[in-house]
């Protein structure tokens, strides 16, 4: 008989891979660069099904996937390829970080300021987004949660029903044998004396 084939993972698109580096990224440079734990990696795998705009029932990628996912880029990245690669600019910036103002050359200080405020639209709109998709993000956990607790209580619940039938099974076993009527006792023989006469 043929074993039935494992199901193959679904392949990362181009939208989950661009939210998984920059929820990475976000979440790497609140470390201070410091390693993510499962928890973490939960969190991430979150923002990028919030980020994507997937529904509970849709599936998601897990935190195992994602963590995998960051280091097989981060090889490709540093391997440096010739040939042209979409997520080059945003490992780079990743592993980079955002320069600082001081970094510029002082001759180009001055067009800091124009250039800022032409963003700060779209700045603003990144906020917008960005607040929008931590709401989303809290409230998906705080659904997840709540689906645990419920599903902890039924299942303690249950535990508690089958420990009382068990209880309830074995008081009805000793009631059944003490009510039940005694085999009554088969009369003895009576002791009969034997009056032996002896002849004269």
């Amino acid at each position: 008989m043929a074993t039935p084939k494992k199901a193959q993972p679904i392949p990362w698109s181009h939208q989950e891979t661009v939210h998984l580096i920059r929820a990475y990224q976000e979440k790497w440079y609140a470390l201070k660069r410091g390693p993510l734990r499962h928890n973490q990696w939960e969190e991430v795998a979150v923002a990028v099904a919030t980020r994507c705009g997937y529904d509970l029932g849709q599936p998601v990628k897990s935190a195992l996937q994602c963590r995998h996912k960051m280091e097989k880029l981060r090889q490709r990245h540093r391997a440096h390829s010739k040939q042209p690669w979409p997520y080059d600019a945003l490992m780079e910036e990743l592993e980079r970080g955002p320069l600082p103002i001081s970094a510029f050359h002082s001759d180009h200080q001055v067009e800091v300021l124009p250039i800022l405020k032409s963003n700060s639209k779209s700045i603003l709109s990144e906020m917008r987004a960005f607040s929008k998709s931590f709401l989303q993000i809290e409230n998906f956990k705080i659904h997840m949660i709540r689906e645990t607790q419920r599903s902890m209580f039924h299942m303690e619940n249950k535990r508690i029903q089958l420990i009382l039938q068990s209880q309830r099974r074995i008081v009805d076993s000793i009631a059944t044998a003490f009510a039940s009527p005694s085999p009554s006792p088969s009369p003895s023989p009576s002791n009969k004396r034997i009056k032996i006469t002896q002849p004269i």
